[in-house]
């Protein structure tokens, strides 16, 4: 190391030992002023944070539903339009409600209880779904946790789909053995529905209409035209935060929903509060260190202007009298940035603990990010720095002969 970055080294390490008690001071206001902000920013990342990212992996909160009684088609041009649109993950046309209605045996004997379930359309991008492949052919299905748990079926187990209508006065039935190719999760969809291919949604609905799906040999009057609107969608925003804006949208073209907007904008509007309350106590506090630390340079260098005298009288330079304070307040700043963790640590213990019952294991009900840490330092260091760098370049021009005269 050179010599003279030495010699200032342990001047500094001796001035802020003579002046323990000061510095001790100037370490505990650091940590005081630190800590908080720091316990206060990893809650609101930790807490509300985690609460935001469940609203946003939970499909049903970015489910966007149209309202049966709107009365609205929407052909295949307008949903290569919505698919198109920023806001907008995932989007599927969907048929009537009611023709999507079927009862469900488990295997191919029809000798267990039917369990009624909503037959709802699904391809790639599916959010629903998550890791599972969708259901492709005819004869795939995926099933949601709770109708898997009535029918007692897993992944790879069949079952069967029986489908009726009412036809010159005559109640019909027809059956489709289906695979299940899996079974979603539990938080993944609420209800009993079986999620397959739109033309297997569309099979059902044709066989209601009374019409004859060849594919499936289901005999009928004649087979349906292809389908050039549809009455419902499937349709699902990209992120909690675009829920609003493609409501909008859909609202300017006269489309009639049911979304999770107001419950959302709840929640939204907590986090952007809060993080507004902690920019306001951030502010003040970051204010009040910096007017202590200046406060605490000028009286620093007022008490010390004839040992500064000193050092320049026996040849020490203006650079060397500049960075001897700004050093000293690297010193102070590094381990009151220290002293501001380990308080931090102690109170993120804590709180981890009062909401461990509401977390998973590993997770953490205080976290900081990179990007906050990195700023919440630097500016720790920059108010410290400042101050003493202006004082430093105070002293560096006295005269040590007016400060040394009545010596």
């Amino acid at each position: 190391m050179n010599p003279r970055l030495t010699q200032l080294l342990r001047l500094a390490w001796a001035d802020l030992r003579r002046d323990g008690l000061l510095s001790l001071c100037s370490v505990l206001m650091l940590a005081a002023s630190l800590a908080p902000l720091l316990t206060l920013h990893g809650l609101e990342n930790g807490v509300i944070g985690a609460l935001i990212e469940r609203l946003d992996k939970d499909p049903a909160m970015r489910l966007v539903i149209p309202e049966v009684s709107g009365g609205q088609r929407y052909d295949l041009a307008w949903f290569e339009q919505v698919r198109r649109w920023p806001e907008v993950e995932f989007a599927i046309p969907s048929t009537r409600a009611i023709a999507g209605l079927v009862d469900l045996v488990a295997g191919t004997q029809m000798a267990g209880t039917p369990v009624q379930i909503s037959l709802l359309p699904t391809a790639t991008g599916d959010p629903v779904l998550g890791g599972h492949a969708p259901a492709a052919a005819l004869d795939q299905l995926v099933l949601s946790a709770g109708a898997a748990r009535k029918l007692g079926l897993s992944a790879g187990a069949q079952a069967t789909a029986v489908i009726e209508r009412v036809r010159d006065g005559r109640t019909e039935r027809v059956i489709a053995v289906l695979r299940v190719s899996g079974v979603l999760p539990p938080e993944r969809h609420d209800g009993d529905a079986g999620f397959v291919s739109l033309p297997f949604v569309e099979a059902v609905q044709a066989y209601r209409d009374g019409h004859a799906v060849t594919a499936l040999g289901w005999n009928g009057d004649g087979a349906a035209q292809p389908a050039l609107n549809y009455p419902l969608f499937r349709l699902y925003a990209r992120s909690i935060r675009d829920v609003a804006e493609l409501t909008r949208r859909l609202q300017s073209q006269g489309v009639s929903l049911l979304t999770r907007e107001r419950e959302l904008a709840s929640s939204l509007g907590l986090q952007r509060n809060l993080r507004a309350v902690l920019t306001i106590i951030s502010v003040l506090a970051a204010f009040g260190y910096a007017v202590a630390m200046i406060a605490l340079q000028v009286a620093t260098v007022r008490r010390k202007r004839r040992e500064y005298a000193v050092l320049k009288l026996i040849g020490y330079g203006r650079g060397w009298l500049t960075a001897m304070p700004a050093l000293e307040a690297l010193m102070l700043g590094v381990a009151g940035i220290g002293l501001a963790f380990v308080f931090y640590a102690i109170a993120a213990s804590i709180v981890d603990l009062r909401f461990a019952a509401h977390f998973e294991a590993g997770a953490s009900a205080v976290q900081l990010r990179a990007g906050q840490l990195g700023w919440i330092i630097g500016l720790s260091f920059l108010i410290s720095l400042i101050p003493a760098i202006l004082a430093g370049r105070t002293v560096a021009t006295i005269d040590p002969g007016d400060e040394l005269r009545d010596v």
